[in-house]
């Protein structure tokens, strides 16, 4: 079973990459797609196409589900790509964000053709996670781009869409995953995992970041649900309505990526790739 460290959902095909390649999940299981990377680390969806990040080419992409592969042009960042998070408008406006691994926080706004570095403010150039708010409410003003990005020295936020960051406070440190509530521009949360000191959480919209008490101290994955949260810790999977108080999922499996959908939660790890279904989290 291949090890998998990347989700992305595009229409009804789920694609799943780690370091043994590409997949999408058919009734059979997960089919092996040829893709140019050797050393594939994730994968994103928008407008049709699949994006898969790693080493030598930073980026390349598919319009038709991974028959043809084309190099994206990467603004001479010749670092692998560790992460893609597309807008929640991707679609429509082509944004992407991707996180390399020495190069920072590379953008594109033509889904993937061309990607230019975004690093003003950015302190520390090895990006480990994105995560997108969701879209501004319709009556906001100014109509804020929210995107945050996890690096090994702590939590950066970008209030334009990834053009400029400001470095979070509170929390030092490597954070590999982090997560936004949907509601977040009523709630103000953030959730994210350092690899040393456990769950961090911000209740203003990921300006500042205090330590969850009582969470896990080791977080590898997270996700948010419109029920709550759900992360991984090196045994297995819990769950929160809030945050704070986290109890185990029993039976579960730990997850090295949890991606949440209208059918459930999708978790990848060693295991291969399951689904939490909605109706049970």
């Amino acid at each position: 079973m291949p090890i998998i460290l990347s989700l992305a959902k595009q229409n009804e095909t789920l694609w799943a990459a780690g370091p043994e390649g590409l997949f999408k999940l058919n009734g059979r299981g997960l089919e092996a797609v040829p893709q140019p990377q050797q050393e594939l680390a994730c994968c994103g969806a928008a407008a049709g196409r699949i994006l898969v990040g790693g080493m030598p080419h930073g980026t390349a992409f598919s319009l038709d589900q991974g028959g043809n592969w084309q190099a994206s042009w990467m603004d001479g960042v010749d670092t692998g790509v560790l992460c893609i998070a597309p807008a929640p408008d991707a679609d429509e406006s082509g944004v992407l964000l991707a996180g390399s691994a020495g190069g920072g926080v590379l953008r594109t706004a033509n889904h993937g053709y061309g990607w230019q570095v975004c690093n003003f403010g950015l302190q520390d150039y090895t990006v480990l996670a994105l995560a997108w708010a969701p879209p501004a409410p319709a009556d906001a003003w100014p109509r804020w781009e929210v995107v945050f990005a996890a690096t090994e020295e702590g939590v950066y936020r970008s209030p334009n869409g990834g053009r400029g960051w400001r470095r979070a406070e509170g929390l030092a440190g490597v954070v590999q995953t982090l997560t936004v509530a949907p509601d977040f521009y009523q709630s103000g949360l953030v959730l994210a995992g350092a690899e040393d000191a456990g769950l961090w959480r911000s209740t203003n919209g990921g300006r500042t970041f205090v330590p969850v008490a009582n969470g896990p101290q080791r977080v590898d994955a997270l996700t948010a649900t419109p029920r709550g949260w759900l992360l991984s810790d090196a045994e297995g999977l819990w769950r929160s309505t809030d945050g704070l108080a986290w109890r185990k999922v029993e039976g579960s499996t730990p997850a090295l990526v949890l991606l949440n959908t209208d059918e459930g939660v999708w978790a990848g790890g060693e295991q291969g790739v399951t689904l939490l279904p909605a109706d049970e989290l």
